[in-house]
């Protein structure tokens, strides 16, 4: 019998002093360029179009508090729609949930410096859950989250931490086998922005390679039901408002500010023209990447859920009509959750910290009546760059392997 001084316990003890520790170190790190992010865009405060490209300041919140009127705290989606190219009513260009944030982040500031502060606050909380779940999935290797610098660039840019969030529960709930509660934070996500819903494909056939068609209903179940709670009340109250949203995505074209391979390489291509030909090549990615994992599934035994979920993100940033800097947030979990050479998510960040200290310092350019220089130049590597770090993600995703060990592995205690 083990008795409170075996070595048994005492091994015990020194792992679970040891997770709590690198617990502690990752919420610390994460903490600490989280606040980095929030000292970067207050720099913003008091005068934002005299400084926001000069000192890298620039962020969505603070446009959009006043751009969307949320000054005015009228509830999104209920009273507004697109008139013309204009939201109105409080409406943003993004899902309910992520609108619906934002005004009540609103209620509590009197001017955009206020409500980026405000929307600070609200947010860090949601990179410390991202961090511990990661943690408690791959342990160690969540400092690839905690250490990124894309949380200073990014964090308060736009409102991206709450969607990665979700969608770290989602894989941390597949993780520990919950199935229906994966498929509902993916209908969280998908609340948030649009991509999460591409991953409930791969989580119905994960299910359904396993013969577990009970499961798999369950999963479209729990999305559709959470979607629909989430999504019913506004689209029977105020239809337009809650297509708004969709349909201000549709009009949006490859500009200046897309950061997309379409505005540097193929400029004279419509709005109408990449509606069209966006979606086929979305379509033609996802389709490889789900015959691949089945081609996997056949021969391991599993369907690759991350893996395939990983490679349909990087389809999905590829082919995008717009590229937003924050969108490497969401590359993040990935670089943690798969077992990959160290040299890819590293590559990543230089091409991503080119890209983002270059096109705010261009901005700056143009508004001093400058064009091509070393800024334009960082931009140009930045986006090709960038690009051929995807497709080549795209490939190495598909054939990597999870980071985490099993569950069960996982609550086990350390050999001595």
């Amino acid at each position: 019998m083990s008795g409170s001084g075996s070595p048994k316990t005492a091994t015990v003890r020194r792992v679970d002093l040891t997770r709590r520790r690198l617990l502690g170190v990752l919420l610390a790190a994460t903490a600490v360029l989280t606040l980095g992010g929030y000292l970067l865009k207050a720099q913003c405060i008091g005068d934002y179009d005299a400084v926001r490209d000069r000192v890298l300041c620039s962020n969505d919140i603070q446009v959009l508090y006043l751009l969307r009127r949320l000054d005015e705290h009228v509830f999104p989606y209920l009273h507004g729609s697109l008139v013309g190219k204009q939201l109105t009513g409080g409406t943003l260009e993004y899902p309910i949930l992520t609108g619906v944030f934002a005004w009540f982040a609103a209620l509590f500031a009197s001017d955009d410096g206020a409500y980026l502060q405000v929307t600070a606050l609200l947010l860090a909380p949601f990179s410390l859950v991202t961090a511990l779940l990661l943690g408690q999935m791959v342990r160690g290797r969540a400092l690839i989250y905690a250490l990124a610098p894309p949380l200073v660039w990014y964090s308060f840019h736009n409102w991206d931490l709450l969607v990665v969030a979700a969608v770290v529960a989602a894989l941390h709930a597949f993780w520990r086998e919950r199935w229906t509660w994966s498929a509902g934070w993916l209908a969280v996500g998908a609340g948030l922005k649009f991509w999460p819903a591409l991953f409930v494909l791969p989580l119905l056939l994960h299910r359904l390679q396993a013969r577990d068609r009970a499961g798999a209903g369950r999963v479209a179940a729990a999305f559709l039901a959470v979607s629909v709670a989430i999504n019913g009340w506004f689209l029977v109250v105020n239809p337009a408002g809650w297509l708004a949203p969709y349909r201000f995505q549709a009009q949006r074209g490859a500009d200046l500010t897309s950061n997309s391979i379409w505005f540097w390489g193929l400029p004279e291509l419509s709005t109408a023209q990449l509606n069209r030909l966006v979606p086929v090549l979305l379509l033609l990615a996802a389709a490889v990447a789900v015959g691949w994992g089945s081609w996997r599934a056949r021969r391991e035994g599993a369907f690759p859920f991350v893996q395939v979920c990983g490679a349909l993100l990087v389809a999905f940033m590829l082919t995008g009509k717009a590229h937003s800097p924050q969108y490497t947030l969401w590359l993040l979990p990935f670089f943690c959750l798969l077992r990959l050479r160290w040299g890819w998510w590293l590559g990543y960040f230089v091409l991503d910290a080119l890209m983002y200290v270059g096109i705010f310092r261009w901005f700056f350019d143009l508004g001093q009546g400058r064009d091509f220089g070393l800024a334009k130049q960082a931009v140009i590597l930045g986006v090709w760059g960038r690009a051929a770090a995807l497709v080549l993600l795209f490939v190495v995703f598909l054939g990597s392997v999870p980071a985490w060990e099993s569950r069960d592995l996982a609550r086990e205690p350390v050999p001595a």
